[in-house]
């Protein structure tokens, strides 16, 4: 394995980020965190898995040499977006 890492053009590192402020934000604290802290930091956690699905799908895909590229990849996603 090489230690190129491809930038799938999702936010994995930010929403990676977000969860552990969010995490780090409940350290210390002398009440039990609230029920919709526990929601976001858990809608976060589910975005990041659906996240690592789609790369690693991707990363099969490739890997298989199959006929979808980065670019057909990357339009697909756009695609998807609108």
């Amino acid at each position: 394995m090489s230690d190129y890492f491809p930038d799938h053009g999702l936010p994995l590192v930010q929403l990676k980020e977000r969860r552990r402020d969010l995490v780090m934000a409940l350290r210390n604290r002398n009440r039990p965190p609230a029920e919709h802290e526990l929601a976001e930091i858990a809608s976060v956690q589910q975005a990041i898995f659906a996240i690592e699905e789609v790369i690693a799908s991707w990363d099969a895909e490739a890997e298989t040499d199959s006929p979808f590229t980065k670019d057909s990849i990357q339009t697909s996603v756009f695609r998807r977006m609108r």
